[in-house]
């Protein structure tokens, strides 16, 4: 009996040792993540702007059409699109004006644009511009290409659809003229599929942030545009005016951590909880009412600000309070109406 039992233990040694070196032995595969796989959705808007000039006067069919990027793209936490990334697109039409008032027209397909990983995805859109024709008249489809997009999305092919670079109220167009759109346009693309993703992948690539140290700068700008050029509205910083703000042109101030309310000469102010290394941008619309004109001014995001100002002048310091002689309860005050 007892020779048995011993034998039997032996059996099951021999078993375990066995399953040990089964399941040690050989390499093992780690599960996959969860949620390695991520995706951008089909539509997902791509905010873009023109790196160069085009005009129906020069384009030719087949002109590639540089763009780069306005805003990061994001899928949850992490920046699949980032700012400054390029895009492309192609001249697939063009008519000059012509006689008789017949206005000039070009037509662009935006094709691609850059990931973050290096790769491509592909873009759609769907617009035509033209020129102001001899009674002035305009083509402007916004509307229906918005429409367009949710009813018929998933309809597309590859992106050789026509699009037309939009905001075209923003340019002042003579009866008869050609289409000139200037570098800097703002153009909206919207992704031709969904964009399958690896996490682990674009984990490895994101760009670094840097810390934010310093006082916060608060830049305020006006584009610059024909109407009431001549017209200076003032930039109050709590009970201190800044500066009378000139048709182009921009202001940089720097502030400690706190809340401020800034002010034009409208009812209308923006009120900011500034942190340290904080970058932020404010922009000074002119409205109209009736005869007279008013400064109103709207916080716009950090990238769109970057972009706006390139093309602007800073005032320089003469022209500016020095908020730094300023009483900072000052400062903080809120802004009497103007």
């Amino acid at each position: 009996m007892r020779n048995g039992l011993l034998i039997v233990a032996a059996i099951l040694l021999v078993a375990e040792s066995s399953f040990a070196q089964g399941t040690t032995g050989a390499p093992q595969t780690p599960a996959p993540a969860a949620n390695s796989v991520m995706k951008l959705d089909d539509a997902t808007p791509v905010l873009l702007r023109t790196k160069e000039a085009l005009s129906s006067a020069s384009a030719k069919v087949g002109d590639r059409v540089p763009f780069r990027v306005t805003e990061d793209v994001k899928a949850g936490d992490l920046i699949i699109i980032q700012r400054g990334a390029e895009a492309w697109g192609v001249v697939t039409a063009v008519q000059p004006k012509k006689r008789k008032g017949q206005p000039g027209s070009v037509d662009v397909s935006i094709q691609s644009v850059q990931l973050l990983s290096g790769d491509r995805a592909l873009l759609r859109a769907k617009r035509h511009l033209e020129g102001a024709d001899k009674t002035g008249r305009m083509v402007n489809d916004m509307e229906q290409f918005k429409s367009e997009v949710e009813h018929d999305k998933g309809a597309w092919g590859a992106p050789s659809e026509v699009v037309a670079l939009p905001l075209l109220p923003l340019f002042l167009l003579e009866k008869g003229e050609d289409v000139h759109l200037p570098a800097g346009t703002k153009v909206t693309a919207y992704l031709n599929g969904d964009v399958p993703l690896d996490r682990g992948e674009y984990e490895r690539v994101q760009p670094a942030i840097a810390p934010r140290t310093g006082p916060a700068t608060v830049t305020i700008f006006r584009e610059s545009i024909h109407y009431a050029s001549a017209y200076k509205p003032s930039v109050y910083c709590g009970k201190i005016a800044l500066a009378r703000l000139p048709s182009g042109g921009y202001l940089k101030i720097q502030l400690p951590q706190g809340k401020y309310s800034f002010r034009s000469n409208d009812d209308q102010a923006v009120e900011l909880q500034l942190e340290d290394g904080q970058e932020i941008y404010v922009q000074m619309q002119i409205v109209t009412h009736g005869l007279s004109a008013k400064g109103h001014l709207t916080q716009v995001s950090s990238s769109e600000g970057e972009d706006e100002i390139a093309s602007l002048s800073e005032l320089s310091g003469k022209d500016v309070a020095k908020v730094s002689d300023a009483n900072l309860a000052d400062l903080q005050t809120t802004p009497e109406k103007k």
